[in-house]
């Protein structure tokens, strides 16, 4: 039987039934011997991803074909990069198929490469005949070709599990699951390590800045609040909220601390309630909101503006208030609402585009007007300022429609917005900027 992967049913419907996935992607992804290649290797490329791959020893019956997808499969396997992608794919049939597809590339090039040029497919089939001096130069020389593939069609692959592990703690596996697909989905390594240091400098700002431990649900807005003065414990939820002399009462004075709770006699800190936002967030996406502050070029490991505006929606979304996020540069885009899916875009940000903010700020008008119940929002725009035209009217207009409007201007400086909004200037992208913009907002 055909294929290198000993833990694989061949036969099995399922196993079928991905190979017919794999086929429908490599045609819509213009892998062109796709065709001709075995269903078998259609369902090792997917497999070898999914499972902990064990492979079987060669057959008597192996053809050219077969022989060089084992080689393809083996060089692969004992690639960096293999270990960083098997850790994000293991049981993700997305994933896994988005890696399948990467690899039968490479084997495809390998295939192509034969058909076309005669000296190689002399120097593939060299390698694969008995073990001899020239053989096992040509399976050094068959290797280095298929490293040179996985460099070009998968890349370097390095710190992807670790980023996806903080991504998944944070937001929760359906985000991270996204976000491993975008990343493995990548095909140019600068832009992959560019996403990477964006991912860990926003998870970076948002841990530090320690406002997500205010998720709490509507239905408990007594405890979503700040503590203020001191009442009688009413719920059994409260006992964390105790005075230091009953908790003292509780560790050395059990009975009578008993007796108290029996009367409802123990006091705790009160917590007012406390209303959660309702904003509309115009986010400048803009290709100079990729940069850090005062500098015109993205840095690796820097903060740049950018991750600095999307630290704060997404804290905002995780406290729990209503909000609708509209980015834009040139254009704007559509509204989220859903928190999840806030999260997921603001994680998959491309910079394009120049700036027009009069644009966008009449996009959220037209939108409170459409919709009543934005009247009541806060309007918050957060941009650098690049943007030479903006109209004072609209500005002006805005603030009659919103419960109130604010401009966060994010290194950088705009005469127009400063004189008609109330403005928040930030010249350092840190977790304290951070959470003394979130009070003010």
């Amino acid at each position: 039987m055909p294929g290198v992967l000993a833990n694989v049913d061949y036969e099995e419907p399922l196993t079928r039934f991905r190979v017919r996935e794999i086929l429908i992607e490599a045609r819509k992804h213009s892998v062109t011997y796709v065709e001709k290649m075995k269903s078998e290797i259609l369902a090792d490329s997917f497999y070898v991803h999914y499972r902990q791959p064990i492979m079987k020893a060669a057959g008597q019956d192996e053809d050219i074909q077969d022989r060089v997808w084992r080689f393809v499969v083996s060089t692969y396997i004992r690639s960096d990069a293999y270990n960083e992608v098997s850790r994000v794919t293991r049981l993700n049939g997305k994933l896994s198929r988005v890696m399948a597809l990467k690899l039968l590339k490479i084997y495809n090039s390998i295939m192509s490469k034969m058909e076309r040029n005669e000296a190689f497919r002399q120097m593939v089939e060299s390698s694969m005949s008995q073990d001899d001096k020239s053989a096992r130069e040509s399976r050094m020389a068959l290797e280095r070709e298929i490293r040179s593939l996985i460099n070009f069609y998968i890349g370097s692959m390095k710190r992807v599990s670790e980023t996806v592990n903080k991504v998944k703690a944070l937001f929760g596996e359906s985000v991270g699951h996204e976000i491993a697909d975008i990343l493995l989905s990548t095909d140019i390594d600068p832009y992959r390590l560019r996403l990477i240091s964006m991912l860990n400098s926003l998870i970076k700002l948002i841990v530090d800045t320690q406002y997500t431990v205010d998720v709490t649900e509507d239905v408990d807005t007594e405890r979503a609040g700040t503590i203020g003065g001191v009442k009688r414990m009413t719920r059994a939820s409260e006992l964390k909220d105790m005075i230091p002399s009953e908790r003292m009462l509780m560790k050395f004075a059990k009975p009578l601390f008993a007796y108290k709770l029996a009367i409802g006699d123990v006091l705790v800190k009160e917590r007012k309630a406390q209303r959660k936002p309702r904003l509309y967030m115009l986010i400048d996406k803009s290709g100079s909101m990729f940069y850090a502050v005062n500098t015109n070029i993205f840095e690796v490991g820097a903060v740049s503006k950018i991750t600095w505006a999307t630290a704060l929606a997404i804290i905002l979304a995780m406290k729990g208030g209503e909000l609708v996020v509209r980015f834009f540069d040139q254009q704007v885009y559509p509204a989220l609402t859903d928190k999840k899916g806030i999260i997921k875009v603001l994680l998959s940000l491309i910079p394009l585009g120049g700036t027009d903010i009069t644009n966008a700020v009449r996009a959220a008008i037209q939108d409170a007007t459409e919709k009543r119940s934005l009247k009541d929002y806060k309007l918050v725009i957060i941009t650098d300022g690049e943007d030479d035209n903006v109209d004072p009217e609209v500005l002006s207009k805005a603030r009659s429609v919103f419960r109130s409007v604010k401009a966060i201007l994010v290194g950088g400086d705009n005469p127009v917005i400063r004189d008609q909004l109330e403005t928040i200037s930030i010249s350092e992208l840190t977790s304290e900027s951070l959470a003394n913009t979130i009070r003010r907002i």
